[in-house]
Formats: C-alpha cells, structure tokens, sequence
C-alpha cells in the first residue's frame, strides 16, 4: 500500500513539476542487500564501512578492482559469521548482557578517544569525518557495537567451558608456512 502511495506521490509531483526535473529524477538506487542472515538484511553500504573501518586502522586498500572485491567477499563473509553468531547468542536464555556492562564499556572507549585529541573541537571534527554527526551519534553507535560484541564474546565462553568449542594450535612452521604461500600469490597478482 506504501508502494502505491508513493507512487502516486511522484505521479502528482512530476505532473505538477517542470518537465525535466521529472526526466532527470528517474529511480535511483541507493543501497542494495547483499545478504540475509536470520531475518536481518546486510547491506552494500554496510559492507563498504568495514572496508573504511580497516582503511582507518591502517590496512591499504587493493587498487586494483579484483582484488577489492576480494576484500569485499571476505568482509561480508566475517559480517554474516558475526551476525549468525550474534543471533544465536540472542536465541540462548543463558547469555546476559546487561546496559550497565554496555554503558561501562561504552564510557570507558569514549574516555579513550576523547583522550586522544586536545580540544572538543579537534574531537567532534573527527568524529565527522568517521561519518558520526554528533558524539550522540557516536555513543549509540559504540552501544550497539559493545552490546554485540558481548553477547558473541559470551556466546563463544559458553561454547568452550561446554567444550564444544577448542583453541586451536598453530606451530611456527605452520605461521611461516601460511605466510609464504600468502606471499607467493600476492607475488602472482598484476
């Protein structure tokens, strides 16, 4: 019913508006689903802010298109690995996370960020420029993260003391040996 509504909308808009605006202001789109984990969409934009998120930790970037793509798939692969981890996590009674553990985690980040600039000006500039508005914004943003995070964090607890779950070994040859191979075809790339 929506659907129609607004199609109705733009009907009446572009009968009553001057011919090219009408032209020019054909459908757009603006974000597409990638995946679907559960009942909950993972979207293209989603996806493409991991990727800044590991520009600004520092990781460069592929400039080369197959190779980005690469990052991409391998992105999303670790946003629906969190994501199932995180509804099954939801799904077990057992697992609480309480506001009070997210606020305290929350506070303590910002504390540490804000830590790192010497004026509120140099801090909010930042913030802008992570894409957060307001540090309001920023706190909501750490809240969902943190709250996440714990209940996957206690999720993967839980699985251990049940020993369902194993640390895995990894001999210093094996590390040397993933390495080599991982250089050898970065070595292959264009």
């Amino acid at each position: 019913m929506n659907v129609r509504l607004a199609a109705v909308a733009w009907a009446l808009a572009c009968v009553a508006a001057p011919a090219p605006l009408c032209a020019q202001a054909g459908p757009q789109v603006v974000d597409r689903i990638v995946a679907v984990v559960g009942e909950r969409p993972i979207l293209l934009s989603e996806v493409e802010e991991e990727l800044l998120l590991l520009q600004s930790q520092g990781q460069p970037l592929p400039p080369d298109s197959a190779a980005r793509d690469a990052l991409r798939r391998q992105a999303l692969q670790r946003m629906v690995d969190e994501e199932i981890l995180y509804q099954k996590a939801r799904q077990d009674t057992t697992i609480i996370v309480t506001d009070a553990d997210v606020q305290n985690a929350v506070e303590e980040q910002v504390r540490r960020v804000r830590g790192q600039f010497p004026t509120e000006n140099d801090y909010r500039a930042q913030l802008a420029a992570a894409g957060f508005g307001t540090p309001e914004e920023y706190r909501r943003w750490l809240s969902e993260t943190q709250r996440r995070s714990a209940y996957q964090q206690r999720y993967l607890e839980k699985l251990r003391s049940e020993g369902k779950l194993h640390n895995a070994s990894v001999s210093d040859t094996e590390v040397r040996a993933a390495f080599a191979q991982a250089a050898a075809q970065s070595s292959r790339r264009p």
